[in-house]
């Protein structure tokens, strides 16, 4: 026959009062250290991306104007209003983007039109945006080749 034996006593549990504070303190320095700042990257994604297509649209915007136009000086203006009104529609501060214009303006020539961009790094609660980083598109539109010339 087998003798069953008690189970040795256990000693009592010393701390009392300071017992699961390690798991507490845990949880806070997690969310701290970790949860918050993955959550503040993860909500400036849509930012960046926004901001891109809004320069990719401006830049179109601009070509455009600019190949469709009658001559240099009109086209820049035109230009200069399309990429504006596409950005200021979108809610891109004026003073956050630049505008360049080159190629040639005759028929079957290529105009290119480069918006730039200040894209937010990210956003702190209560603090606002902290550091911007420029965000450059080009876009080349071909003059028509039976344009009419000034």
């Amino acid at each position: 026959m087998t003798q069953c034996r008690p189970a040795p006593a256990r000693p009592a549990r010393q701390g009392g009062a300071e017992s699961g504070a390690a798991t507490v303190l845990s949880l806070v320095l997690g969310l701290a250290f970790v949860v918050l700042p993955v959550l503040l990257l993860v909500l400036s994604i849509p930012v960046w991306e926004q901001r891109a297509v809004d320069a990719r649209d401006a830049a179109r915007a601009a070509a455009r104007a600019l190949a469709v136009s009658q001559g240099w000086p009109e086209g820049a203006l035109a230009a200069d209003a399309a990429a504006r009104a596409v950005l200021s529609g979108d809610g891109v501060p004026a003073d956050a983007a630049g505008l360049s214009l080159g190629g040639a303006l005759v028929p079957g020539g290529q105009v290119t039109a480069s918006v730039t961009v200040e894209v937010p790094v990210g956003a702190l609660p209560w603090l606002g945006p902290v550091g911007n980083v420029p965000y450059t598109a080009a876009s080349t539109q071909a003059v028509s080749p039976y344009r009419s010339g000034p």
